[in-house]
């Protein structure tokens, strides 16, 4: 289920991503869903914040 965000004056969508997911890793991603905002938003402005699953992470081998 996708999230919307509605943007203060002069937001950026890459601060609100990483706000959001904690990363900026998929913002591409979230790009493509908002192809219409611009990179500073208007008051007001929706952003559509899909879901995104975390990718999996390597753990380092250890010898203990």
């Amino acid at each position: 289920m996708n999230k919307i965000y509605i943007a203060k004056d002069g937001e950026r969508l890459d601060t609100i991503v990483y706000k959001h997911y904690g990363t900026l890793e998929n913002f591409s991603e979230i790009l493509a869903f908002n192809s219409h905002l611009n990179a500073v938003l208007k008051a007001g402005d929706r952003v559509k914040m899909p879901e995104i699953k975390a990718k999996a992470t390597k753990k380092e081998k250890t010898l203990w």
